[in-house]
């Protein structure tokens, strides 16, 4: 559970990466096992699509790692529904527009604020957190 703290700091500061999103993953799964949280595929489905949303405003201001791909999904998010899902109520918020699906593997969507963007992102990241460590 202190290791997460970490990661909520820098959600709170503005600075967390996709990168950071697989460590995340790691201090879920270990708290579960230690029986501090509850823990649901689920759960961990919607962090890749957290992931995986970093990942694209990532490259699109160009700090993305060399092995992430313009809309290819398939290398981190496992559960196409849960990405779609999340991808559907975040282009109705105009989050993001338009949105297309190609039958690749690709989710094609632009970012029209970056700022707007990557807040949202981190709301939902702190909700779910928080939601699975039960603070309010």
């Amino acid at each position: 559970m202190q290791e997460i703290n970490i990661y909520i700091e820098k959600i709170e500061r503005n600075d967390l990466r996709s990168s950071d999103l697989p460590l995340i993953i790691k201090a879920l799964r270990q708290d579960a096992k230690n029986g501090s949280i509850e823990l649901s595929k689920d759960d961990i489905h919607l962090f890749q699509v957290y992931m995986f949303a970093l990942q694209q405003m990532e490259l699109a201001n160009r700090s993305a790692s060399s092995d992430v791909h313009a809309g290819d999904w398939r290398q981190t998010v496992d559960d196409f529904s849960m990405l779609k899902q999340v991808m559907d109520e975040m282009e109705k918020r105009e989050v993001i527009t338009n949105v297309s699906w190609n039958a690749g593997g690709m989710a094609i969507f632009d970012i029209p604020g970056e700022t707007i963007y990557k807040n949202h992102l981190y709301f939902m990241m702190l909700a779910h957190l928080n939601k699975l460590y039960r603070r309010n």
